[in-house]
């Protein structure tokens, strides 16, 4: 075949198929056919297809050789009066294309002249002018982002919609056009911030996406157009359900092309924008590595010299950024700061996306600046501030970030120099960014929060006649903290503000007021598609909030009202598993279609936390597939309270339900126990009444130290030397007795002196108090708590509730699993207790004790001992597990096991009930794990257990069989194992009893 015709024939296939080689194979024939030219029209003609062909295989690889070669050629053949005949417009494209790459203006000027010639040319047909009128739009779009042009900007938007006019609504060509009209009405919406303009944007780009066939191979440019336009409208009002479109656009559009395919990096780059927002919202690790991995992508893809690759390097710059806030030890935020600052070298100050890379470049300084106490990175930070100020048009929809990023640096100069103008110039940049952010802007209660809290600030530093002092900032922040489309954990921060400076004016109603708010928000700070290790994370943010808003309801003389925020506050990502139990089963019977979705969808939300052997990992879930499961969740629980009679479907309990469920008598009490900053206070729960007890010997302060102490003590006896262990033990023995003095004095006596004596007592401490003995404070002998009473334990109200047991459970039978060879103790304990049992028992010796065989086993049990090696992370509490032979049984899995029918777990393993500083409202160790997933009753240990010990404690526990009050036996065990060795705490002081009551 002749390879003129032949060439035509594979270009064909390709416009068909999208197939490159195709395209490629049609170069190289239309090369040969332009060699064998024998007339000059013929080489006219077939130089013009090759440059064409060179152009399309340029906007297939981004390869800017053939691109170059397009426009020597299409140049070099030019005729006079040639302009209706479409080599010029080819020539046209080539240059935009050349110019939007390397960033030559000339070249874009010469290709906008070119096309405004070729539209006014009166031999161009109506369809060939359409065309060529759209392709000026987005040429027109490209000076814009070259040089700020807002008048080309403007132009593109007429010459759009006049290229609308010329396409029939059924041309194969209207899809494109409407798409490059969509294009200019995003970026005007960014450059005027005129809403009508974004929202014709998103319609414009729907009509594009729909008016283009599935099958044509090049849809995925229209796809991604409407993409942006939708996480636009996500950054301009906060709507989620925009976000999750246009991720799900993004992903669908690289799914249409192949993986060398040259348009992957724009849209991995797009993606990693659209994820890194998501991830701002969320606090989702997952979708930021992903955001991390996609931008990584894109840069690799990308010729190092393009300007692609620098506005590509810009979103993986913020990427990395909020990488370093997850790992502040990797290099991320050097990396950043290093592709913030190539940005800003390789680039004129007229690009768009300049101001932006300079913004990028000072929070990236700013954080350096706070991380590493570096005084010129502040320095540094501000210059680039400025710069991105200065370099933003007057009405771009940046520039009131701008302007709050520089009120922020002039903060943290306030902070570093205590210059009363810093602070003053903060309020004022402040005011001006909210001044050009419109209320329904998803921003607006960001840059409020910012005010109020530079206006406090001033407050503190003296009275300010012009900004109305305290009573303006807590006006501003309210407004912030009931912005519905600001992310959650601003309207938390903002009310959290509002209550902190409430309590420093002593004005205790307000700051009541300010923290309920907070405290009702923090559902949503940590919801339930997130994973959990990233709910905790978000939810350590506002560590103390419940305590403070407590200790502010204490000052008004209100101790109900202070344990509802307790319990409001507290308890959050462990302690609502099972909530649904009783909940379920009467849903089922009034509408059991929507019980069955909400089992479903409760099943989706499971996957994404750690699940069983052979099992996806959380990891292997689609990000996507977890943010659509959280938005169905919030929708089916709209539908569950629309339901007559169950408008409180999953709402917290009120506490007076909760105090008269928990069962306490005068002799028996609930103690809830709050440590704030503000004021430290016990609540005694008993028969009929709530009684608050003010604790003025104990300071928050105080009960840190004292945890941090025994911590001491702890690390020095697990990580001692050879030889070194009765030192140790001693230090650790005296530092035990020193803090049980303490406790007693501080907390158990004036507690006492109000209650009377009891028999038992379940404790609920907050704060740095739930890493204390309790249960044993008070000097070593008869006198002493752990002999005046039985102590239990639990981490909220709600956690005294025990859901029924499970239909059709075998009630009596036993689970035994030993340890490994290095705990021969626990073995002798395991053997043990497999001769005094008279029920029905299996054992799992260490060599079967598989993740599978322990997590089969548990919901059939009744009763569970289990005797091996724990684990607790103090970084991570979520690690926290029971070693087994193939892996870890950790905290997440166990509490989604759904252990309703056992009764008891005896945690014979080292620090099963160890809390973490961080998290200390979130208890997550092993003994919450397994009273969230349903039992009853846990024996737990605070601090590891010395093996021989730990079995001495077991043999006296069980003695007389399972006990039937397992909180009465291991107070007995202890009290035996004390007698025994009274200078050993370490081996009977950590057992606690966690669980309800008998």
């Amino acid at each position: 075949m002749d390879p003129y015709a032949s060439a035509l024939t594979h270009w064909d296939e390709f416009d068909r198929t999208g197939d490159t080689a195709r395209l490629v194979l049609a170069v190289e024939l239309l090369r040969t056919a332009y060699g064998d030219a024998g007339t000059d029209e013929d080489r006219y003609r077939r130089g013009h297809d090759l440059g064409r062909a060179l152009e399309r295989l340029f906007a297939q690889t981004y390869d800017l050789a053939p691109l170059r070669e397009s426009i020597d050629l299409l140049r070099g053949g030019l005729r006079a009066g040639s302009t209706g005949d479409g080599r010029a417009y080819s020539l046209a494209r080539s240059l935009q294309n050349y110019a939007v790459m390397t960033d030559d203006l000339v070249a874009l000027d010469e290709s906008i002249a070119l096309m405004r010639e070729v539209s006014a040319c009166p031999e161009v047909a109506q369809d060939q002018r359409a065309q060529v009128l759209s392709a000026l739009s987005t040429a027109l779009q490209d000076r814009y982002e070259l040089a700020t042009d807002t008048d080309a900007l403007a132009e593109s938007v007429t010459v759009g919609r006049a290229s609308l006019v010329l396409t029939p609504e059924d041309h194969p060509r209207r899809g494109p056009h409407l798409a490059h009209l969509g294009l200019a009405l995003r970026m005007t919406y960014e450059s005027t911030g005129d809403p009508v303009a974004l929202a014709e944007a998103v319609e414009v780009g729907r009509a594009a996406v729909h008016a283009i066939d599935d099958d044509v191979p090049s849809k995925d440019i229209e796809v991604g157009t409407l993409s942006l336009a939708l996480r636009v409208v996500y950054e301009a009002y906060g709507d989620p359900a925009a976000l999750d479109e246009s991720i799900y656009l993004l992903r669908g559009a690289l799914a249409r092309l192949p993986e060398t395919h040259g348009r992957q990096a724009p849209h991995h780059s797009n993606l990693s924008l659209a994820l890194w927002t998501r991830y701002e919202r969320t606090g989702d690790l997952a979708v930021l590595e992903k955001a991390v991995e996609a931008a990584r992508t894109a840069v690799a893809r990308t010729d190092p010299t393009s300007s692609d690759h620098r506005l590509y390097s810009n979103n993986l710059g913020l990427a990395l950024l909020a990488l370093h806030e997850r790992e502040p030890l990797s290099n991320a935020l050097d990396e950043s700061i290093g592709h913030f600052r190539a940005i800003l070298d390789g680039t004129d100050e007229s690009r768009t996306f300049f101001h932006q890379a300079a913004s990028n470049l000072a929070m990236a300084l700013r954080e350096r600046s706070l991380r590493r106490g570096v005084a010129a990175d502040l320095r540094d930070a501000m210059a680039a501030g400025e710069l991105a100020d200065r370099a933003a048009a007057e009405t771009h929809v940046d520039r009131q970030r701008h302007l709050s990023l520089l009120g922020t640096l002039h903060q943290d100069g306030y902070h570093r120099d205590a210059v009363p103008a810093g602070l003053d110039r903060a309020v004022a940049l402040f005011r001006a960014a909210l001044d050009v952010t419109p209320p329904d802007h998803a921003d607006h209660a960001l840059f409020q929060l910012n005010l109020g809290t530079a206006l406090v600030e001033r407050w503190r530093a003296g009275p300010a006649a012009d900004d109305g002092g305290l009573a303006a900032a807590r006006a501003v922040l309210h407004e912030a903290a009931g912005a519905s489309t600001a992310p959650p954990r601003i309207r938390v921060a903002a009310a959290r503000t509002a209550g902190d400076a409430s309590a420093e004016a002593q004005d205790w109603p307000g700051a009541v007021r300010s923290y309920a708010i907070a405290v009702a928000q923090l559902p949503r700070v940590a919801p339930g598609h997130l994973d959990l290790a990233d709910r905790g994370r978000e939810l350590g943010r506002f560590l103390g909030l419940a305590s403070d808003a407590a200790a502010a309801a204490f000052q008004c003389d209100d101790p109900e009202a202070a344990l509802q925020l307790l319990e409001d506050g507290r308890g959050l990502l462990l302690g609502g598993i099972l909530d649904d139990v009783p909940l379920l089963a009467a849903l089922r019977r009034r509408e059991p279609e929507l019980a069955d979705a909400f089992v479903w969808t409760r099943h989706r939300l499971d996957r994404t936390g750690p699940q069983p052997v052979g099992t996806p990992r959380p990891h292997d879930l689609e990000t996507d597939d977890r943010h659509a499961a959280g938005t169905a969740w919030d929708r089916l629980i709209a539908r569950i309270r629309a339901v007559p009679g169950f408008e409180d479907f999953l709402r917290p309990t009120p506490v007076a339900e909760l105090i008269d469920a928990t069962g306490a008598t005068d002799a028996a009490p609930v103690i809830v126990l709050n440590t704030s900053r503000l004021r430290c206070d016990a609540v005694v729960i008993r028969a009929g009444a709530v009684v608050h007890v003010p604790l003025p010997l104990l300071e928050h302060r105080a009960v840190r130290e004292q945890a941090a102490a025994l911590r001491r003590a702890v690390v020095a006896v697990t990580d001692r030397p050879e030889g070194a262990g009765t030192a140790a033990e001693r230090r650790f023995g005296e530092t035990f007795d020193a803090v049980c003095r303490w406790l007693f004095r501080a907390v158990v006596a004036p507690v006492l002196a109000v209650s009377g004596p009891v028999d038992r007592v379940h404790w609920l401490p907050t704060g740095p108090l739930t890493s204390l003995p309790l249960h044993a404070a008070g000097e070593h002998d008869p006198g002493d708590f752990l002999e005046r009473a039985v102590s239990s334990y639990t981490a909220t109200l709600r956690g005294l509730l025990s859901p029924a047991p499970a239909e059709g459970t075998r009630l009596e039978r036993v689970l035994i699993v030993s340890g490994e060879d290095d705990l021969p103790a626990a073995e002798r304990e395991a053997d043990f207790l497999e001769g005094i049992l008279g029920t029905a028992h299996q054992v799992v010796r260490p060599e079967t004790a598989t993740v599978r065989a322990v997590t089969d086993a548990l919901p059939d049990c009744s009763t569970a001992h289990i005797a091996l090696h724990g684990y607790s992370d103090p970084g991570n509490p979520l690690s926290g597990c029971l070693e087994l032979v193939d892996g870890d049984l950790d905290v997440p899995t166990i509490a989604r096991l759904r252990l309703t029918a056992l009764r008891l777990a005896y945690l014979s393993a080292c620090e099963t009930a160890t809390p973490d500083d961080d998290w200390a409202d979130e208890p997550v160790h092993l003994a919450a794990a397994f009273r969230a997933a349903g039992c009853q009753h846990v024996i737990a240990t605070l601090w590891p257990a010395e093996d021989s010990g730990a079995a001495k404690v077991a043999a006296d526990f069980y003695a007389d069989g399972i006990p039937g009050d397992p909180a009465a036996a291991i107070n007995r065990a202890q009290r035996r194992r004390r007698a025994a060795a009274p200078a050993a705490p370490l081996s009977w002081g950590p057992f606690e009893h966690w669980g309800v009551r008998g």
